[in-house]
């Protein structure tokens, strides 16, 4: 199982970079086994992971091997304890980011695929947005609580969780699009 999850990491950091939805050493991917996360290493560059670049931790405590992990394990953790999704994806998708700044609390697609598979996509806006105690809070509380696999994070990225990483991948890459069309058409000055 540990080795499937591997690869499959592997593969989504591949695909997570070749579309542009993180830069060069930035996004975090993790899957639930078991009491264990497997999480990309700090600093780690997504478009070209390796075994080595996966770290094992623990679901329910702290260990030794969490300052190899990426900086936003506890945010990953956090959904775990709180939730039953296996996989958490935490990208920077451009044109999402941009939309954070653009709205609110939330957003819409406009689009018919984004309204289908993404719905309204919430922004949250806490204080300390990287790696903090807040923001997983914030991030495992939405998830425990709305029923939804998306959120973006105002001024930072997205996280997505689900029970396929494939699917979470999917959503990711959903959100992008939708993002996408939606400021190309505000910018032309579509009412939206």
């Amino acid at each position: 199982m540990e080795k499937k999850a591997i690869r499959e990491i592997i593969f989504t950091g591949k695909v997570l970079y070749r579309e542009g939805l993180v830069n060069s050493h930035a996004g975090n991917i993790s899957v639930r086994v078991g009491d264990s996360i497997l999480i990309t290493r700090t600093g780690a560059m997504l478009g070209y992971l390796t075994e080595r670049d996966i770290v094992k931790v623990p679901v329910y405590r702290e260990s030794e091997r969490d300052r190899e992990a990426s900086s936003e394990l506890v945010v990953h953790r956090a959904v775990y304890r709180k939730t039953d999704y296996t996989a958490v994806i935490h990208a920077h998708p451009v044109n999402g980011v941009v939309l954070s700044f653009l709205v609110e609390n939330s957003f819409t697609p406009v689009d018919n695929e984004g309204r289908l598979f993404l719905g309204e996509v919430p922004v949250l806006s806490p204080n300390l947005p990287s790696g903090s105690q807040e923001l997983a809070e914030a991030v495992s509380e939405f998830f425990k609580n709305s029923g939804k696999n998306v959120v973006l994070i105002k001024k930072h990225g997205s996280f997505v969780a689900h029970n396929s990483l494939n699917y979470a991948l999917k959503l990711t890459s959903d959100l992008e699009f939708c993002s996408k069309v939606y400021i190309t058409l505000k910018g032309s000055g579509y009412e939206l």
